[in-house]
């Protein structure tokens, strides 16, 4: 994790966490396993956290705002939503790939966790599907009511296999794929594939500058 702030002791409890949840898994994460990556004391990390479900929970709210943030930079209003699509898919993949240990919170760790971590990381989800479901204004034909959340769930899916495979750092080469899926049902298959594409020539244009 990297804080905008000078890291407090909060903060390197929080960067633990990922750490190790990301090296054994949330269920095999101790408390002390947290203070002992973090360099804290334990009683530094009970004055701050009621247990390691809470501090995952804290984990993973503040990793959502950052990527929040990440997007929120990434599109504007004076573009369309395809173009939004496109360049907000590809932050939020540039953000997890460059917090490999965070993108296993996200997608790993939180949702099987329950509790206020999983209910942060739906209320997360639940807004990216409100923004790629404003492409229903652009359908040229009716959408079954369930098409966005499948389009999210098998993107989700494609990322989460990757995280849990080792590759977050690799997660910007499939940015075409996630577009595609995302965008497909709204925008059907020849307009998906071109603007896939664009997302490639997107990030092979990055890469070279």
């Amino acid at each position: 994790m990297e804080p905008v702030t000078s890291h407090s002791e909060r903060e390197w409890i929080l960067i633990g966490m990922a750490e190790r949840c990301a090296a054994q898994g949330f269920a095999a994460t101790g408390v002390d396993d947290v203070c002992a990556a973090a360099g804290v004391s334990r009683e530094s990390f009970e004055d701050l956290f009621v247990d390691e479900a809470d501090c995952l929970a804290a984990t993973v709210e503040a990793a959502t705002a950052q990527a929040r943030q990440a997007l929120d930079e990434a599109i504007s209003p004076r573009q369309s939503w395809a173009a939004n699509l496109r360049d907000g898919a590809a932050a939020l993949l540039g953000f997890l790939a460059a917090r490999p240990a965070l993108a296993h919170v996200l997608l790993i760790e939180a949702p099987p966790a329950g509790g206020r971590a999983a209910a942060v990381a739906e209320s997360a989800r639940g807004e990216l599907l409100a923004l790629l479901e404003r492409g229903r204004e652009h359908a040229t034909e009716e959408i079954p009511a369930s098409a966005g959340r499948g389009a999210l769930a098998g993107a989700e899916a494609l990322i989460a296999r990757q995280v849990a495979a080792g590759g977050a750092a690799d997660l910007p080469a499939v940015a075409p794929d996630v577009v595609y899926m995302l965008a497909v049902p709204f925008l059907g298959l020849g307009e998906a594939q071109r603007l896939a594409a664009g997302a490639n020539r997107r990030r092979h244009l990055r890469a070279v500058a």
